[in-house]
C-alpha cells in the first residue's frame, strides 16, 4: 500500500489530479485550516490549488502506521502564487496519516505542521502561520544563492539541508562584531576584477559574516556563482583570502527584517538557541549572519538570518 501512496502523492500536486479508485467516495481530507468532505471535492480543490500556485512537494518518508490500517507520511509542501511571482513562498512540514479502508483504499487524510501546537480544524495558529509567511516584507534579490531544502519548519524558523556552495573568505579583525562589514570591500574587489585572472564575476547572495571570538578572528564570506567550482575560480591577489566549499549540512535559520545590528543580531542568535534546545535539538558553537540585500534596500524589506549548524540532526 506504501508504494500505491507514493506514486499518488509523485503524481497530484504535478498534474493536478487524482487516481480515483485509490480514494473512498467518502474520503476526508483534514488540516489546521482545512476540511474537505468527499472525494469529488478533495479533487476540485486540488485542481484549483495546482492551477493557481507553483507546488513543490518533497516527500521524505513514507512508513505504516501504529494501526494496520494506517500509513504515515513525511513532507516538505512549499507553494507560491504563479501571477504574483514577488510573492512570499509558503512552505509548510509535518506528517500526513492517512487511513485505509477494508478494500485497500485511502478513507481519509489528517495533516500535522511542525509549525503549530493546535493542529486540529480550524485552528487560530495555523491561519497565524500562513498570515505570517504571505505578509512577511522580506525580500530575496534574484541572484544566484546557495541551494537548500527545508527538512521542518517551525513558527520561529526552519531547519535546512545546504547543497554544496563555494565561498571566498577573508579574515576579520579579532573583536569584530556580526554586523561588523570588515573585509567587504576586500572580497568585492575580488570578484569585480581585483584577482590574478582579473576575471570579473557576478554578485551573489548572502554575505556570510562569523563574528570574531576570544580565541580566534571572525571571517566574511561571498558565496561564488553556481556555475563556477572551487577549481575554475581565479585565483586571489589577496593572500588573506580562501576559497572554501562549504554546504552540505544541516542547519538552523532564524530571518528577520531590519539593519542587523550586533545587539539585534546578538539577540535573534539567543532566541534561535534557545528555541532549539526547546525542541530537543543540540546546535554546534558560533553562528553565522546571512545579508542578504544591499544598502539602498530598505530596512524593512531587508532579509536577514541568524544560522547555526546542527549535531546529528534526524528527521523524526
Amino acid at each position: 500500500m506504501t508504494g500505491r501512496v507514493r506514486i499518488e502523492l509523485d503524481q497530484i500536486y504535478t498534474k493536478g489530479v487524482i487516481t480515483e479508485q485509490r480514494y473512498t467516495e467518502d474520503f476526508c481530507f483534514v488540516d489546521p485550516i482545512l476540511r474537505i468532505q468527499g472525494r469529488a471535492a478533495f479533487a476540485q480543490n486540488l485542481r484549483l490549488l495546482t492551477s493557481v500556485f507553483d507546488i513543490e512537494h518533497v516527500l521524505h518518508s513514507i512508513n505504516p502506521g501504529d494501526g494496520t490500517e494506517e500509513i504515515v507520511t513525511r513532507w516538505t509542501f512549499s507553494a507560491k502564487v504563479k501571477a504574483i511571482p514577488w510573492q512570499q513562498k509558503l512552505i509548510f512540514t509535518g506528517r500526513s496519516y492517512y487511513a485505509i479502508s477494508g478494500a485497500g483504499q485511502l478513507q481519509s487524510q489528517r495533516d500535522v505542521w511542525d509549525a503549530v501546537l493546535d493542529n486540529d480544524f480550524l485552528s487560530v495558529e495555523g491561519v497565524q502561520h500562513i498570515m505570517k509567511m504571505a505578509l512577511s516584507p522580506m525580500q530575496t534579490p534574484n541572484l544566484d544563492t546557495p541551494k537548500y531544502q527545508v527538512l521542518k519548519k517551525m513558527s520561529d524558523y526552519e531547519v535546512r539541508k545546504y547543497c554544496q556552495y563555494v565561498t571566498a573568505e577573508i579574515p576579520m579583525p579579532s573583536g569584530s562584531g556580526p554586523a561588523s562589514g570588515s573585509g567587504f570591500n576586500d572580497l568585492a574587489g575580488y570578484i569585480f576584477g581585483s584577482n590574478k585572472e582579473q576575471q570579473k564575476m557576478e554578485m551573489t547572495t548572502p554575505v556570510l559574516t562569523t563574528a570574531g571570538q576570544t580565541s580566534k578572528s571572525g571571517k566574511m564570506a561571498f558565496v561564488m556563482e553556481e556555475r563556477m567550482g572551487i577549481d575554475s575560480l581565479p585565483m586571489p591577489t589577496d593572500s588573506r583570502m580562501q576559497l572554501m566549499t562549504e554546504g552540505n549540512k544541516v542547519v538552523a535559520a532564524l530571518s528577520f527584517s531590519g539593519l542587523p545590528l550586533d545587539n539585534e543580531v546578538i539577540e535573534a542568535e539567543r532566541r534561535l538557541r534557545g528555541a532549539l534546545l526547546v525542541d530537543g535539538l543540540l546546535p554546534e558553537d558560533g553562528y553565522t549572519l546571512a545579508r542578504y540585500n544591499d544598502p539602498f534596500t530598505l530596512p524593512i524589506l531587508r532579509r536577514n538570518e541568524v544560522l547555526i549548524n546542527l549535531k546529528d540532526f534526524e528527521l523524526e
